[in-house]
This record gives C-alpha cells, sequence and structure tokens, in this order.
C-alpha cells in the first residue's frame, strides 16, 4: 500500500489531513473495518472507506463542524434566540391547552414551526448546508398555515378536516406579509426542488469566515426566527399592549403595518451587515 503523506488528504474519505484524521495513530483503518478499497486516478491516491463513517461522521467530525459554527455564528444566534423567546413567550400558554380552538392549535402549530427552527440549526451546525434549505423551508410551510387560519374563516374547519391546500396557504402568506414570497420561493427553488446543484459534490466540512453558505443560513435563520414572531403576534394580538407588525381594522380584518421605527429595527435585524 501506498504511504500517505501527513499533509495528504486522509485516504478514509473525511475530507481531512491524514495527520488530523487516521493519521492520528499513524496507521491505515484495520483490514477488518475496511469496506472498500478504491483509487482515485484524479487524486492519484488510494480511496478507502471504511465501516465506521457514519459512526465517525456523528461521533468525531460532526461536533468539531458544529464547533466551528458556534464560534463564527455566536452573536448572531444570541440575537435570534431573543427574538424567538419573544414567540415562545406569545404561544406557550396556549400551545398546552387541549383543545382544537383556534388560538391552541394556531400555538401548537407554531410550536412546530419552533420545532422544525430548531432542527434546522442542528442541521447546519453539523455542515450540512444544502438540507438545511429543504429544513427551512419547513419552518415557512408551518408558519404559512397558521396565518391560512388567522386570514380566512373556513381555513382552521378545514385544516381540521385535513381539507387545508399548502398551497393555498403560502398564497395567503405572500398577501399578508410581503417578505415572505421572495423566501419561500428561493428554498423551493434551490433547495427542495431538484435541480442540477443537488448534482454537485458538497463535502461535509468545518465552516470558514466569510464563507457565502454560512452568511446565506445566518441570514435565513434571522428571516425565519423574525417570521415567527411576526406570525404568532398577529394570533395573539389580544394579549399584547402594543402589537408591533399588526393594526387591528375590526372584527377579524388585519393589516401588516409596522411603524417607521419598527421597519428600522427589522432591516437591522435581518441585514445587520447592511449588504443589502
Amino acid at each position: 500500500m501506498t504511504k500517505i503523506g501527513r499533509n495528504q488528504i486522509c485516504p478514509c474519505g473525511s475530507g481531512k489531513k491524514f495527520k488530523i484524521c487516521h493519521g492520528i495513530n499513524r496507521s491505515l483503518p484495520a483490514a477488518d473495518n475496511v469496506a472498500s478499497i478504491g483509487f482515485s486516478p484524479e487524486l492519484k491516491r488510494p480511496i478507502i472507506v471504511t465501516k465506521d463513517i457514519l459512526i465517525n461522521q456523528i461521533s468525531r467530525d460532526g461536533p468539531l463542524i458544529a464547533k466551528s459554527f458556534d464560534r463564527l455564528t455566536r452573536e448572531d444566534i444570541r440575537d435570534i434566540s431573543a427574538v424567538i423567546a419573544d414567540a415562545m413567550g406569545l404561544m406557550f400558554r396556549q400551545s398546552i391547552v387541549d383543545s382544537k380552538e383556534y388560538k391552541p392549535t394556531c400555538a401548537r402549530l407554531l410550536s412546530s414551526a419552533l420545532s422544525a427552527f430548531m432542527a434546522s440549526i442542528e442541521v447546519a451546525r453539523h455542515g450540512y448546508r444544502r438540507p438545511y434549505g429543504a429544513m427551512a423551508r419547513n419552518v415557512m410551510e408551518a408558519l404559512a398555515t397558521v396565518l391560512h387560519i388567522a386570514l380566512e374563516f373556513d381555513a382552521l374547519p378545514n385544516f381540521r378536516a385535513g381539507k387545508l391546500q399548502s398551497t393555498k396557504s403560502i398564497t395567503f402568506a405572500k398577501k399578508a406579509i410581503p417578505p415572505f414570497g421572495h423566501t419561500y420561493g428561493m428554498f423551493s427553488e434551490h433547495f427542495v426542488h431538484i435541480n442540477t446543484a443537488h448534482a454537485a459534490l458538497e463535502p461535509i466540512k468545518s465552516y470558514e469566515s466569510g464563507e457565502e453558505p454560512l452568511s446565506f443560513i445566518v441570514s435565513t435563520l434571522r428571516a425565519n426566527a423574525w417570521l415567527t414572531y411576526v406570525v404568532s403576534e398577529l394570533i395573539f394580538h389580544d394579549e399584547i399592549q402594543s402589537p408591533r407588525y399588526w393594526r387591528h381594522l375590526g372584527h377579524s380584518a388585519f393589516a401588516y403595518g409596522p411603524s417607521e421605527a419598527e421597519r428600522i429595527w427589522q432591516k437591522q435585524f435581518l441585514d445587520p451587515q447592511g449588504t443589502i
């Protein structure tokens, strides 16, 4: 077997240098742990896949990638957490009520959206850049359903009967909150619907400062956190002394109408670097 240099890519397939992967023990995998051996003419080196590749990803590589994410996004996650906490404070009391009525139903849907939101962060933390986008769209679908129930009289009974169409809910969400449509469409087109980008090789690796996928993940996490609060405020508007985003027009009619000061805060939160 050709000797592997310490600074060469480890033949186990991890994408790491040999000296910080299997080279730590200065040895190649044990024979009974080898699933396959091949040779890459392009890389001019052997490719060895070990039987513990999944175990290594979960227990060895994943935590290291997560550390790089946490280090680079610490301030962003702190900002996002504060907004999520505001939304959770609105929905929590109703989410534990065992009822099919309007508020408890919406609260549990919002709780589901929050669970998907937190799961999307974990997917991103461990280096899965493209799958993160599919998870993030799932958050938006849950929020769209809540908006639909809030804004159309027949939506709740249709939801209970399993007849609420998700495409119609997305249409309602786009009309209710103008920024919703662009973000949802982008997630659908680039991350959920299979396209040529899915055929590109995307190694699972640690994040680096200034990396475009990381910037995208952070910006869309901010957007989904903000949307979660905005939708929560609509559902529980009557429990808030001074709603920030919604004007009550009477009966069940509402209009999205943040103040100028709120729009300034919104822009700072969604784009703290001023890149848009």
